[in-house]
């Protein structure tokens, strides 16, 4: 893989959301992560179960704080963790979030184990990087940092998060290791929206969440897309 001197290039887009103007930084070439968030209803709200009396929501690969700002616009009070190990996003994620001080970032990958690893950024589509080896071409606009990785689970222990309303996780390839870490955990979670990007992913993810029911499965492609599940506790 190359790694040109080089850092993501970013965009401002302005996008009408109910009563809101939104003026956004998106990674250039990808304003559409805005229209399929705010416009496209990309991760649905309809249906939500559960007493939102102090809403606690934990989005895991959060880019630039496109659905965090989602969440903070639709369930008021809300605490919001973003979980995203780029500094590179993470410098977006704050100017898209400027307004939301219930908004808590940790610029940690989280996975299965602690350490410190190389990440895999996609500067020309940041929403494909990964702490994973990237599988597909490997030409220009790649380059590598160095980014502190957590055990999922003792993360939210030490930072006191003993149960998520919505628990989002997209990370490009470590949703089962981040399931996994989490065990006993995500019996506290009530909805969970995820990614996964092979099929032997969506078999271990369905697999790990056996205590959910699954709601739906979007896919974008033959082995990548979103699932959402909601606890059997609460049927």
């Amino acid at each position: 893989m190359q790694q040109p001197d080089m850092l993501p290039q970013f965009t401002q887009v302005t996008c009408r959301y109910r009563e809101h103007v939104l003026r956004l930084t998106v990674p250039a070439g990808e304003s559409f992560l805005a229209g399929d968030i705010f416009l496209r209803n990309e991760y649905p709200l309809t249906g939500l179960k559960g007493v939102f009396r102090k809403p606690v929501i934990v989005d895991v690969g959060a880019n630039v704080g496109l659905f965090a700002l989602y969440m903070h616009l639709n369930i008021k009070g809300a605490v919001i963790h973003c979980f995203e190990p780029s500094a590179a996003l993470c410098g977006a994620l704050r100017r898209n979030l400027a307004g939301c001080p219930e908004v808590r970032l940790h610029a940690v990958a989280l996975s299965d184990h602690d350490g410190r690893e190389l990440f895999n950024l996609n500067t020309r589509k940041a929403g494909q990087s990964s702490l994973h080896s990237v599988t597909g071409p490997q030409g220009e606009g790649w380059v590598r940092e160095h980014v502190d990785v957590r055990h999922a689970g003792r993360a939210f222990d030490e930072l006191g998060i003993d149960h998520a309303d919505i628990l989002k996780i997209d990370t490009e390839g470590s949703e089962p290791e981040i399931l996994e870490s989490l065990g006993p955990r995500l019996a506290g979670v009530k909805h969970l929206y995820i990614e996964y990007h092979s099929l032997r992913d969506l078999a271990r993810i369905r697999a790990l969440l056996s205590g959910f029911e699954e709601m739906s499965c979007v896919a974008r492609g033959d082995a990548v897309g979103v699932l959402r599940f909601m606890h059997r506790s609460l049927r």
